[in-house]
């Protein structure tokens, strides 16, 4: 199901409905692949991925995560409609930050290294445009970030000493249409 890189590119959306279907963990080992490819500062290549199948361990980062993101969201929520549904859905019992995606890899950065976010984030990007090329949808989940940030819990799940979480993925096939939201034109700065 290859596609042009551009297709791919200009095609490629966040997903937030998936079918029950397990992703093949040799998808995921292709995806985790074509992360190590990315640029990486001096090649330090900084990453370490940690792959998250388990419903109950997901359900436990989605729910420490809402309950993280609460306080960051609540000072927003008279000045931003899109601030106030989000609290709606951080507040609501029973709702999940991965919207049942049935695998989410955490890409973990090196702390010691200085060019670790920017080169964790070139990875994620080239595994959710490597997933969309194979039919598979991904999302990049941020809003469980905050709850990643406390090192005792990100440990418990099996991360390596002196990693901090980057980037939180979830994949899976995506149940339905994915609508094509509207792309501002951006503001380009010449200087000749």
């Amino acid at each position: 199901m290859l596609k042009d890189v551009i297709e791919i590119i200009k095609t490629r959306r966040c997903v937030r409905k998936y079918r029950d279907d397990p992703v093949p963990e040799e998808e995921i080992e292709f995806l985790i692949d074509c992360a190590k490819y990315a640029p990486s500062g001096f090649n330090l290549q900084p990453w370490s991925f940690l792959v998250i199948e388990n419903k109950d361990v997901m359900r436990k980062i989605s729910e420490n995560g809402k309950k993280a993101m609460i306080p960051l969201i609540d000072p927003f929520k008279d000045t931003s409609q899109n601030a106030k549904e989000f609290l709606v859905f951080l507040k609501t019992k029973g709702t999940d930050m991965f919207y049942g995606a049935p695998v989410l890899v955490i890409i973990l950065g090196n702390k010691n290294m200085m060019t670790t976010d920017w080169d964790c984030a070139m990875a994620a990007q080239n595994m959710m445009l490597a997933a969309h090329s194979r039919g598979i949808g991904s999302c990049w989940v941020g809003g469980v970030l905050p709850a990643l940030m406390d090192e005792t819990f990100l440990k418990e799940l099996g991360a390596p000493e002196g990693y901090k979480a980057v980037a939180p993925l979830i994949f899976g096939y995506p149940k339905g249409e994915i609508k094509m939201p509207e792309r501002s034109k951006p503001e380009i700065i010449w200087l000749k």
